[in-house]
């Protein structure tokens, strides 16, 4: 999980970097959203998942860049169902008037887990 959020700060600071060296990158937004859903179990069911990311960001919007991040996890004997809902909202203005406006750029990445554990399924025998 420590790798997700390293990986979330590097992406952020690497589209910063490019944005202040590249024109055309600053005269945009960037929103990132990176997304990890997990189950570990012995479980023969499928894991019931939704990832509902919505984003939005100001016509006038220039230079700004933000990630959104998140972990969901499960480990155990049992089924499980993992919902996220992310909004994310960027605003901003052109101060510099003579750049067009331009679209935000949106990353998306939602990576989905299921790791089948067959020792789940074997009787548990508690020691006395």
């Amino acid at each position: 999980m420590k790798a997700i959020k390293s990986l979330s700060h590097f992406l952020l600071f690497f589209l910063i970097l490019e944005s202040y060296f590249i024109t055309s990158a600053k005269a945009q937004c960037v929103q990132g959203d990176m997304s990890v859903q997990y189950s570990i179990s012995g479980s023969q069911k499928p894991t019931q998942r939704t990832n509902d990311v919505t984003m939005e960001s100001n016509p006038n919007c220039r230079g700004n860049a933000s990630v959104t991040t998140g972990v969901q996890g499960n480990i155990g004997p049992n089924a499980t169902e993992q919902n996220r809902r992310v909004n994310h909202i960027q605003q901003g203005n052109n101060k510099h008037p003579q750049i067009p406006n331009g679209t935000t750029v949106q990353i998306r990445s939602n990576v989905r887990v299921d790791v089948d554990n067959p020792a789940d399924r074997l009787p548990h025998h508690p020691k006395k």
